[in-house]
């Protein structure tokens, strides 16, 4: 089959989880003999070898006639058979809809998030600032709107899945509780065929090196208020570095709010934090005991398996509708109920006290390709 990848930014092997998983999934599928070609809004400053990479003529805009048309057009020039649109848990699925576009290729919305992002723990999205008079009062005012935000908030989640079914000829979502959510919220699909497909390993799990392993806590991702809430972390790392002088706290990643961060940090005196940028995370996971995931909401995040992947015991937040399904006992990694810092700080604190222990991995087994490729070939296989 000729396949189109679509997202807004460039999918390379190394940006965020969801690009890092486009490609991982488009590089097997290519392995097993489907037609691969990449899209996207953003121009890629070096765009990934090996398979052909378009971007849109209007990059300041998705939703314009020029990028209606390309897409028209090059659908057609390719012989497409599908587009799947790796946005679609953003506006990006009013795009790729067939209400919008007049194209014969099928349209696979992929779904990278939590269906319910923002509606369960609603009132964590909220920006608080007591630090004048006037600020004071505008958070107390967002305060009293939040009830009305929220059903606005579900209103809009709701039509725009409602939308997507009606548009889409396959959803895909990344667990079966995403699946139901879905259901829950926007009722049966008029059109779409509904599957969950989790995301491939980005490692393959390797037998942890004890000797070395360090005293390393860690953190992979973006450093956004929203949803990863680093803050939380360093709240926690205030109550537990001063138990364990020996330990440090490793942060991966960049992002709009590493200022803020470094400066909280420098504010609340803390010691052994390292803000490392962004790198290749797999030393990191290599050294690192234990990873630490603080976010009010995600999909499926890709740290938790690569953590798993080299060893590194994952202390997460149930935030998120598949966490369990990642992590099925406590032997496996440990799930904090949201989003006590205190208890986070239990659990951390009893993992650094005593010996290293390797995380059980049986649960990696279902993210192996000969588990999941067979899925994907099955969803494309399906006539709409």
């Amino acid at each position: 089959m000729n396949l189109i990848f679509y997202f807004d930014q460039p999918i390379l092997p190394h940006a965020g989880g969801t690009e890092r998983a486009a490609y991982l999934l488009a590089q097997a599928l290519s392995r097993h003999g489907h037609r691969i070609s990449f899209l996207s809004l953003q121009q890629a400053d070096v765009p990934p070898g090996g398979l052909p990479y378009f971007t849109l003529p209007r990059q300041d805009t998705l939703f314009c006639r020029e990028n209606r048309e390309y897409v028209e057009n090059l659908c057609s020039a390719q012989k497409t058979d599908g587009i799947i649109n790796c946005g679609a848990n953003q506006d990006d699925s009013f795009f790729f809809s067939h209400e919008h576009l007049d194209i014969r290729a099928s349209i696979i919305s992929w779904i990278s998030f939590d269906v319910r992002t923002g509606l369960d723990y609603f009132s964590c999205l909220l920006r608080k600032d007591f630090s004048t008079w006037g600020n004071t009062m505008k958070t107390l005012l967002r305060h009293a709107l939040l009830p009305c935000k929220k059903h606005a908030a579900v209103s809009n989640k709701r039509r725009k899945y409602r939308d997507m079914f009606r548009g889409s000829d396959k959803v895909v979502f990344l667990s079966p509780r995403y699946t139901e959510d879905a259901l829950q919220l926007a009722g049966p699909p008029e059109r779409a065929r509904l599957y969950a497909i989790p995301n491939l390993l980005t490692y393959d799990p390797v037998q942890p090196d004890l000797s070395g392993k360090e005293n390393a806590v860690l953190y992979v991702g973006r450093m956004a208020d929203s949803p990863k809430k680093v803050d939380r972390l360093l709240n926690v790392w205030k109550k537990v570095q001063p138990l364990h002088p020996d330990w440090h706290l490793y942060l991966v990643g960049d992002g709009p709010e590493r200022g803020n961060l470094e400066r909280m940090a420098a504010r609340l005196k803390l010691e052994n934090v390292h803000f490392e940028g962004v790198q290749e995370p797999a030393p990191y996971y290599r050294k690192a005991r234990i990873l630490c995931l603080t976010s009010t909401h995600e999909g499926m995040p890709m740290v938790i398996n690569e953590a798993l992947s080299y060893g590194c015991f994952p202390v997460v937040f149930n935030s998120f509708h598949a966490a369990e399904d990642m992590l099925p006992n406590r032997e496996t990694g440990r799930l904090i109920p949201p989003f006590s810092l205190r208890l986070f700080a239990r659990e951390l604190d009893e993992l650094m006290s005593g010996p290293y222990i390797p995380p059980c991995t049986k649960v990696l087994t279902n993210y192996h390709p000969e588990k999941v490729i067979p899925l994907w070939m099955e969803c494309l296989q399906d006539q709409p």
